[in-house]
């Protein structure tokens, strides 16, 4: 069939599951084409394609709302709901979301991004459907490695009291960016692995796909066999059991009959369910199939028989390489470096091969993994924690009230500062700088190259106090030099001008500064300065920029209230003209491509200040 012609997935009921199973395969085949040529989540799509199909056979879409955890694995869903014909603009500027989008069809009721918010926002939803006294079902898809966040335990916990009706899937691929960690994790390793479980499913496999799927004999069978499945399986459950959840599984995720028996049978249940699904990450294309690391998880652009990236190598270096390899370059025995599941996506593996006793893995648990480093920091331990900008968002009240407050020294790296691109607006890390710098006792500084990155993680490692040094996603030019300490507080003049004063950090110094000497050339003179430090500021500097009397502009890749440009000019009486984002969510697309729409690019700038300097 023609996937670009689907309007809605009601046509799956009419399907059996041979003709289903022909069509996953159509679907990975899709897949694997348009993600090869725009980038996007390919391992995780390819391994619930059969389990999303299923899902949506059984189930009654959108009146019954299916939830997905962070939801970065909806390209299925988003195929069966009509969406297939938008695939060439997947993750594009004014395209298609890589994840559900409300705004997109009736069929995505809630919005993911981040992880393990799907059981508190399913639980939500039968809230309201009881009190509306309605019926529908409400089934949440969550990750092996999302599950183990805390937040899901809170709702665990709340189900659990609640006995709402609702239906958990975990779907458990051994992964989630990157192989697993944790408690959780080794719990669900010994329910895969256990014989019971294998010999079970030798057994019960031929009956469960001699199962009827239409008609009333598939309710009589499954009420009697009801009883012993759970049996068979529920003791493997028993962490979710001791919550109050009738738990199945483990079952394959790849087989059409098993997903659709328990799939009807918990359709069944009253009260709170869990289904334990394997699945198996990058099925149907051998390069994902294979991957151990997370390469495959979210990748631009490649070629799909070769497996290799379309992207040419300019021999740039990203900014969390540089910060990686200065961290190698400066490690000492009491400095640990802490990771929230994005060991790959920091580039820190080699970190974690060179210094085991020197490197924690925490899964997908960022509040923990701030709360620990604050204890490490008191105890005389430098701990180092790389997190992203828009998931450190979900330790704010770790920052303030465990490291800020006890004046922790902790070594915070935000990576993905700034507008990461084509994750769209979960994942824009533009409002960091506007709720750090009302903290007080910490230091928050950007670097503008990588000498001033590595001079800025010795500057850190030498300090007492809290320390964040914030980069982006960018590649840059990698240069070694013999780190140095840098000043706290101090900023850099990088060019001379008389007529006007534009400060900036990060990126942007680099990137503005052709328009600054394009501006000379045309006899406009303006001081660029780096203000690689933005709390605390340097006070002197200020004195002298004011006391000249000349136009001010602040330039910044953050959000405009509370930015950088606020803070001068509501505490130190700057009167600046701040350039930065206006207050609005930040949608998909390439990096260029948003600063434009801001007029936030360099040529938008240029004209910018030269306008306001021909008014003068």
């Amino acid at each position: 069939m023609k996937l670009e012609e689907i309007k809605d997935p009601k046509f799956l009921k009419k399907m059996t599951n041979e003709e289903i199973e022909a069509l996953a395969k159509e679907i990975r085949e899709f897949l694997i084409d348009k993600v090869s040529k725009t980038g996007g989540h390919l391992s995780s799509n390819l391994g619930v394609v059969e389990l999303t199909l299923m899902l949506h056979k059984v189930f009654d879409a959108p009146k019954d709302k299916i939830i997905f955890d962070v939801s970065h694995q909806c390209y299925t869903h988003k195929i069966l709901t009509g969406r297939a014909r938008d695939f060439d603009k997947l993750r594009c500027f004014n395209g298609l979301s890589g994840f559900q989008k409300r705004s997109e069809s009736k069929y995505d009721v809630y919005e993911g991004g981040h992880s393990s918010t799907s059981l508190s926002a399913a639980l939500g939803f039968a809230v309201s459907r009881d009190l509306k006294k309605e019926n529908y079902n409400i089934v949440a898809v969550i990750g092996d490695g999302s599950i183990g966040n805390g937040l899901c335990y809170e709702a665990l916990n709340q189900i659990g009291e609640e006995k709402r009706k609702m239906i958990i899937i975990l779907n458990d691929n051994n992964m989630s960016i990157s192989k697993n960690v944790g408690a959780i994790h080794n719990h669900l390793d010994k329910i895969r692995s256990k014989k019971n479980y294998i010999d079970a499913k030798d057994k019960t496999k031929k009956v469960l796909n001699k199962i009827p799927v239409l008609g009333k004999l598939i309710y009589n069978i499954i009420k009697i066999i009801k009883g012993g499945i759970k049996k068979i399986y529920i003791k493997n459950g028993s962490i979710f059991e001791d919550f109050g959840l009738h738990y199945y599984g483990p079952i394959n995720g790849h087989d059409l009959n098993e997903l659709e028996t328990y799939l009807t049978l918990a359709k069944k249940q009253k009260e709170p369910v869990i289904i334990h699904v394997i699945t198996e990450k990058g099925k149907g294309y051998k390069y994902a199939e294979n991957d151990t690391l997370g390469l495959w998880h979210g990748v631009g652009p490649f070629d799909k028989v070769t497996g290799k990236s379309l992207k040419k190598d300019d021999g740039k270096t990203s900014w969390s390489e540089v910060i990686s390899d200065s961290l190698i370059r400066l490690m000492t025995k009491n400095l640990v470096v802490i990771t929230p599941a994005m060991s790959v996506g920091s580039k820190l593996t080699k970190i974690q091969t060179l210094y085991k006793n020197n490197f924690i893995d925490v899964g997908m648990a960022e509040e923990h993994a701030l709360v620990l480093a604050s204890s490490l920091g008191l105890d005389g331990i430098i701990p180092f924690v790389s997190i992203y900008s828009s998931f450190m968002q979900r330790g704010y009240d770790e920052i303030v009230h465990d490291i800020a407050r006890m004046s922790s020294h902790v070594i915070i790296g935000v990576d993905r500062c700034g507008i990461v691109g084509e994750d769209g607006e979960t994942h824009q890390g533009v409002f960091d700088v506007t709720f750090l710098l009302p903290i007080p006792n910490i230091i928050i500084s950007a670097p503008r190259n990588s000498v001033e990155a590595t001079d800025l993680l010795k500057t850190a490692m030498n300090e007492s106090s809290p320390f964040f040094i914030r980069y982006s996603k960018k590649k840059i030019d990698y240069v070694k030099e013999k780190p140095k300490l840098i000043e706290v507080g101090s900023w850099e003049q990088v060019t001379d001008g008389s007529q006007a004063t534009l400060i900036t950090y990060g990126d942007f110094v680099e990137e503005i500064l052709p328009v600054v000497n394009k501006l000379k050339e045309e006899n406009i003179s303006v001081e660029l300065v780096n203000a690689r430090f933005l709390k605390p500021v340097d006070t002197k500097y200020l004195d002298k920029i004011k006391k000249k009397n000349k136009k001010v502009f602040i330039y910044e890749e953050t959000m405009k209230i509370g930015g950088l440009g606020s803070y001068l000019n509501t505490q130190y009486n700057m009167n600046g003209i701040i350039y930065a984002i206006e207050d609005k969510f930040l949608l998909q697309g390439k990096r260029k491509e948003i600063l434009k729409s801001l007029e936030l690019d360099s040529l938008s700038i240029y004209n910018k200040i030269k306008e306001e300097i021909k008014r003068k």
